[in-house]
């Protein structure tokens, strides 16, 4: 073995360790030092002082290379925290004659007036050491303001945007943004220091507050994306079902065209009622359609309303695809089913234009039945270009492992969601809800059954080499191990078998 292990080799290694693991391996040698600085400092995040002051400090007094490199941070996501009055840790004798005589002098402000100051005074000095701190990040491409919907200081958010892009916008190439409505006419001038953006995601938030004053406040969101949509090549929206009166009509009509925009999702709840109209998104799409080659229309738990959302408004994703022109580019297509409910039509409409040339497909939200496979396989009708499947079922059987090995036989990745695993499929109703009384087998003879059928299979002419399934929600049965040796031992080209996390 030589002497010399080059440093490619090590990261290799490396890639194959849990993160855990591998900070723990910093004393290794030379390289591995490295690999753990470049992944501890990568992504950072301030959430709160106390856990971000250390982190400060570090930054402010160590200045050797070894330690530390400020170039390392590529990735800073901030979220403002509340400031509280500190605690007094002791009360000294003349410390409370002071505060005594304070409060005889002035006693119905008092104590007010000294805990705001003294707020102020946190506040201003938290903001200033985060702001300065990621200020000094020089090769910063991904900044990420968050908020938890709460109370909050307008100072921090302003600090955090105000103060903070102006320095690092022109090397920023990604920016994810949730931030109160209060802000949105301030972020116009901020978009002539992001001239290299090119990655956009926004979360809209706008709670009780009545339509009028959301409307005044998106209008400077609206010039705000107008400027940088010129250059962007991703843009994601998304929406809190705790906006009661949001109507993303109002922003959609006025957006103008993304030149280069390549990529496209849009999650709102269910329910429709934050877009009860979809012509201005249709038309957004169809603006875009000639350069869009990812689309994703997904959906949340319903919002809560004031006042009822016309029943047709769930059908907002249908009704956006329904004969939509086609999408010459589009390679990669994820949609929430939910909305669609039985109706697949306009599914399987825009599946029809776009079979040939998808590469990802993804049918999320609503499990879907055997028959219901079938129809969207037969509009597939073996894709030359689909690689990458995800699929939420209502089940897994036989037929329709069947089904896909037949039907997608250049399949090379595959997640499978889904709540059952049973050894057939119902022959007298697809839709008929599989257990122990209609089959008058227990959940564990499903699947004991269900591999048995499986192990006498052969899908030597599939080539998925990558597969997901979720563990079973039942304490008392687990089956990732025996669907993986089931698995690898039907299909020869299979490399992967993982599980699939559900969030």
């Amino acid at each position: 073995m030589p002497s010399e292990v080059p440093d490619d080799i090590w990261r290799y290694i490396a890639g194959f360790l849990p993160v855990t693991v591998l900070l723990t391996l910093f004393s290794v040698n030379r390289t591995f030092l490295e690999i753990v600085r470049e992944t501890r400092y990568q992504a950072i995040s301030f959430t709160a002082y106390k856990s971000a002051k250390p982190l400060i400090k570090h930054v402010k007094y160590v200045h050797h290379p070894i330690e530390w490199d400020s170039k390392l941070v590529h990735s800073v996501r901030a979220e403002p925290w509340m400031v509280l009055p500190k605690e007094p840790k002791s009360h000294s004798w003349s410390s409370s004659t002071w505060k005594l005589l304070h409060a005889c002098v002035s006693p119905a402000h008092a104590f007010e007036d000294g805990a705001e100051a003294q707020i102020a005074r946190r506040l201003q000095k938290q903001t200033r050491r985060i702001a300065d701190t990621i200020k000094g990040f020089t090769k910063l491409h991904t900044y990420h303001i968050d908020w938890d919907e709460g109370p909050y200081h307008p100072e921090f958010f302003s600090t955090l945007l105000d103060l903070v892009i102006p320095t690092i916008g022109r090397g920023l190439t990604s920016l994810i943004l949730k931030v109160p409505l209060y802000h949105m006419p301030f972020l116009p001038p901020l978009a002539s220091f992001l001239p290299n953006l090119l990655h956009l995601s926004l979360t809209l938030h706008t709670g009780a507050h009545i339509p009028m004053y959301i409307s005044q406040k998106l209008e400077g969101l609206v010039v705000f994306l107008n400027i940088v949509l010129r250059n962007l090549r991703t843009f994601s929206l998304y929406t809190t079902p705790t906006s009661a009166y949001l109507d993303l009509g109002l922003l959609f009509c006025h957006l103008g065209n993304g030149r280069y925009l390549t990529s496209f999702t849009l999650c709102i709840p269910f329910d429709g009622g934050h877009l009860p109209d979809p012509t201005p998104l249709r038309r957004f799409l169809i603006k875009h359609r000639s350069t869009l080659e990812s689309l994703n229309l997904g959906t949340t738990r319903a919002a809560a309303h004031p006042v009822p959302v016309a029943p047709t408004a769930k059908y907002w994703i249908r009704d956006t695809l329904k004969n939509h022109p086609p999408f010459p580019a589009l390679s990669h297509l994820s949609l929430g089913l939910r909305p669609l409910r039985t109706d697949l039509s306009p599914l399987l409409r825009c599946l029809t234009g776009v079979r040939s040339q998808l590469r990802m497909l993804k049918l999320s939200e609503r499990p879907l039945e055997y028959v219901e496979l079938v129809r969207i396989l037969d509009v597939l009708d073996d894709p030359p270009l689909l690689r990458v499947l995800s699929l939420r079922l209502r089940w897994l059987s036989p037929e329709i492992v069947d089904l896909m090995a037949a039907g997608l036989p250049a399949l090379t990745a595959l997640d499978l969601n889904f709540t059952e695993v049973v050894h057939q499929e119902p022959s007298s109703d697809a839709s008929s809800i599989v257990s122990e009384d209609s089959y008058g087998l227990s959940h564990i003879s499903e699947l004991t059954l269900f591999c048995q059928i499986m192990s006498g299979k052969d899908y030597a002419n599939w080539h998925l080499a990558r597969l997901a399934v979720p563990e079973s929600p039942r304490r008392q049965m687990k089956w990732l191990n025996p669907l993986e040796r089931t698995f690898v031992g039907c299909v020869p080209a299979l490399r992967s078998f993982a599980e699939l996390v559900i969030v």
